[in-house]
């Protein structure tokens, strides 16, 4: 017993770092809690990973509501493509008991690597206003922001290209316990999503996800309750912090920022 309590102060600062990290770049917040975890507090992967994702649904959803407020979430687009994503986070969650993850984390790393040099040397995408008015068939959807300081955000979505990605996040968050959001992002962003709203939207993707994906490790008890619920109280007010400072930060910056943390994801993973 007295073991967690010697862990539980480092595992607040560990949610505040992770909560404002996550919050900032859309992310769920696992890629530092999963290893952290691991290394700090003598987690198994499985224990790690389990607590992890049932820490990000507190990351998702204060992350969610703060750019909420903003205006900057598309509520439409994260529910539509939750619907293929949560079914995947729970069998991905299913999957941690059933698989060595030895060669898939292989192949996520590669992945992840490749997303971030996509996002680093994809050419400026056109004016809102011009994608806005292109017709990409039936299965284009049209969407419009405005946010709290009335900056517009015209784009379209490709439906038949959204949701069996949404499914594939799903099923790699849940079995590497990492949010989703290092696919979300980058998946919105390149069927024309811009950087901000990718970001503003993928908290509320991560939530849901997260939430099925806790679902399935509950059950197979990989969650520790006390140290999730030291990890909450920081996840929480470190939400506060990364979307503020996301709201002042740049789109170029973003997505320099946000492949970075895809490229140390994948070598963290590698190392493990």
């Amino acid at each position: 017993m007295l073991e967690p309590l010697i862990h539980l102060p480092m595992i607040i600062l560990l949610g505040l770092f992770a909560g404002s990290l996550g919050a900032m770049l859309g992310l769920g917040g696992g890629i530092i809690t999963v290893p952290a975890l691991m290394i700090l507090a003598g987690f198994d992967a499985h224990h790690a990973i389990g607590t992890s994702m049932a820490a990000i649904v507190f990351a998702g959803a204060a992350s969610a509501l703060a750019y909420h407020r903003q205006g900057r979430l598309d509520w439409r687009l994260a529910l539509v493509a939750e619907t293929t994503a949560m079914p995947g986070s729970f069998l991905g969650a299913t999957l941690t008991g059933l698989a060595a993850p030895s060669s898939l984390r292989i192949l996520f790393s590669i992945f992840l690597i490749a997303l971030a040099l996509s996002i680093i040397f994809r050419r400026s995408s056109p004016a809102d206003e011009e994608v806005f008015k292109r017709d990409h068939g039936e299965t284009c959807w049209k969407r419009v922001l405005r946010d709290s300081r009335g900056e517009v955000f015209a784009y379209s979505v490709d439906l038949l290209k959204l949701l069996p990605a949404s499914f594939l996040a799903g099923v790699i968050s849940g079995f590497f316990g990492v949010g989703g959001g290092g696919v979300n992002v980058p998946l919105m962003y390149h069927i024309g999503v811009p950087m901000h709203v990718a970001i503003a939207t993928s908290t509320l993707m991560i939530t849901l996800t997260a939430l099925s994906g806790a679902i399935g490790h509950i059950l197979l008890g990989h969650v520790k309750l006390i140290e999730l619920l030291a990890l909450a109280p920081g996840i929480i007010a470190g939400a506060q912090l990364g979307t503020s400072a996301a709201r002042r930060t740049s789109s170029p910056a973003l997505r320099k920022m946000f492949s970075s943390v895809l490229i140390m994801m994948a070598i963290i993973l590698l190392a493990g």
